[in-house]
């Protein structure tokens, strides 16, 4: 019994000790797709080598922290091993925007994500295919490279170059036309007979190996020279001669249809993470610096005034380390200064000109069990419903302006996620969710509830998502049970609160946010279990 306390109390401990601190380079384990990074992005993408062609890359630019954009990764990982042959014309490619210096915009391009890309090495410059507003449920992977595909070859000349391999349409009206056609230096050659230019696209991409000494030609499905024949071989004789052969299609014919069987590799890390229950000061203070030095920057210098308004509400509620508030206030008083902020001026204050110093990025409560899971999105929450339970904190001490209003926080948080949180689906659900705040948010009470049921929501919505649920931390209804008995006044089958009792749910939800006294009630609770701990020692010894 001894040792068994002991054993949870060392657990106990570890529960506060161990905590996952995000790097610059964590990155998604990338198998069969390319992994950019602004280290290797001229290198991979234009290398310095006058020999060569370079190929066209099809890029899926994401967030590391963004659910929708793990849900499209086993997709592209399947376009990736469908065209692992495509590599001489083609690479496909991932560049993660939520990792690295952002305050340069020569990559990334501030838009929503995830989106798709292509590049072209003759411009060095990107060009948007497909974008996150053009998904839908029933987007497959084929669908996104059916597009990129199709956007390529309306710009391939422009992005490629003459070299291209997917041929204008011949119409030889006899076999002498045809020898005219096909260059006298091409002594093997195929024609492709279909009126539709993307499978003659797929069917020349996945023969790009012999492409370049067996050159494939398009014609038209109602054309002079073939009947009802869908793939046609020319060999040009010693004689100068063509002679055509009909080949079986159905066997050399690569299907267009994804291997549904590759699933995400996101790799389960040997060590276990162990998150705090109840939110520290930490992870507020860490969604703080990842916002300030990452999508605030985005904003400018063109959302200068959004930037402005987002910091002093964000001062004004801010809940968390005194350090941070310090921050806060300084960094307020300096962009009052300004009615256009460049992305430089606004970094060298927070890197050079300020006294306070921003802390390391550290997880409590929202530290997953791999680096793929909660993170920052889960901090974001934790500080707005912190920031809603201040304003109700301010109102009850009198502390508040006559002029604010009780949906003042909700409305600035939706304004914050329009404008600055760059999952569009994210964006889309939250801010069609909350469009309605400012006329059913009557007090700062209900303020609270109102950001506590839409979380639930939420939660609901992706609870059996895949890709953004965290086995160790079940999007279930909360608070649960267990966490607030008062809470609830009914449950279903599988123990999920159904129906709360909203007075002792506010309760709760100003304790539990409360997080000025986050660290002391963790304490006192380290406390009381070692005091049992002792107790039963001393039992055990009798």
């Amino acid at each position: 019994m001894t040792i068994y306390y002991f054993y949870c109390l060392i657990i106990y401990f570890c529960s506060f000790s161990l905590i996952y601190t995000i790097n610059d380079d964590n990155t998604w384990p990338w198998k069969k797709t390319n992994y950019l990074s602004r280290s290797n992005w001229s290198s991979l993408l234009n290398p310095n080598n006058n020999n060569n062609q370079h190929p066209v890359w099809f890029i899926f630019y994401y967030l590391n922290y963004c659910g929708y954009c793990k849900k499209a990764e086993p997709g592209w990982e399947a376009v990736a091993q469908y065209a692992i042959n495509w590599s001489k014309y083609i690479q496909i490619g991932a560049y993660d925007c939520a990792s690295g210096s952002l305050s340069i915009k020569d990559i990334c391009q501030d838009e929503k994500y995830p989106q798709w890309r292509i590049y072209c090495p003759l411009t060095n410059t990107t060009h948007l295919a497909f974008s996150s507003k053009q998904r839908t449920i029933k987007t497959k992977p084929e669908d996104i490279l059916i597009w990129l595909l199709n956007k390529l070859n309306n710009i391939a000349d422009q992005c490629y170059g003459q070299q291209w391999p997917i041929k204008n349409l011949i119409e030889p009206k006899t076999k002498d036309d045809l020898d005219k056609i096909i260059p006298k230096s091409v002594n093997k050659f195929q024609l492709f007979i279909s009126d539709d230019i993307l499978l003659y696209t797929l069917f020349v991409l996945n023969n790009s190996k012999t492409i370049q000494t067996e050159p494939i030609y398009r014609l038209a499905k109602q054309n002079q020279i073939t009947k009802d024949i869908s793939i046609i071989k020319g060999i040009r004789e010693n004689t100068g001669q063509i002679t055509l052969q009909q080949i079986d299609s159905a066997q050399i014919m690569k299907p267009f249809v994804l291997d549904k069987n590759i699933i995400s590799h996101f790799e389960t890390i040997n060590r276990k993470n162990i998150a705090t229950l109840k939110p520290t000061l930490s992870d507020i203070d860490s969604a703080t610096v990842w916002m300030i030095n990452r999508d605030l920057r985005r904003g400018l210098p063109d959302l200068t005034e959004n930037v402005k308004s987002w910091i002093k509400t964000l001062y004004t509620y801010y809940p968390g380390s005194k350090t941070m508030k310090s921050f806060l206030f300084n960094l307020n008083e300096f962009v009052k200064n300004y009615t256009t902020l460049s992305p430089n001026e606004y970094q060298t204050y927070i890197n050079s000109t300020s006294i306070i110093k921003l802390p390391q990025l550290k997880f409590d409560h929202c530290n997953g069990s791999d680096s793929s899971k909660r993170g920052y999105p889960c901090t974001l929450w934790v500080l707005f419903h912190s920031m809603t339970v201040k304003q109700a904190i301010l109102a009850e001490q009198n502390a508040l302006p006559s002029d604010i209003k009780p949906s003042d926080v909700i409305v600035s948080i939706r304004e914050f996620i329009g404008n600055f949180f760059l999952c569009e689906e994210c964006v889309t659900h939250f801010v069609n969710m909350t469009i309605n705040a400012e006329n059913e948010i009557k007090s700062h009470h209900e303020s609270i509830l109102y950001l506590w049921r839409s979380h639930n929501v939420v939660n609901k919505r992706l609870r059996y998502e895949e890709y953004t649920n965290d086995p160790n931390w079940p999007k279930v209804p909360f608070p649960t049970k267990e966490q607030c008995n008062l809470c609830i006044q009914q449950i279903d089958e599988n123990g999920d609160a159904t129906e709360y009792n909203e007075n002792e749910t506010y309760k709760f939800l100003k304790e539990f946010y409360s997080l000025n006294n986050s660290m002391r009630i963790q304490t006192y609770n380290l406390i009381l279990l070692f005091s049992i701990v002792i107790i039963n020692i001393l039992i055990s010894n009798k």
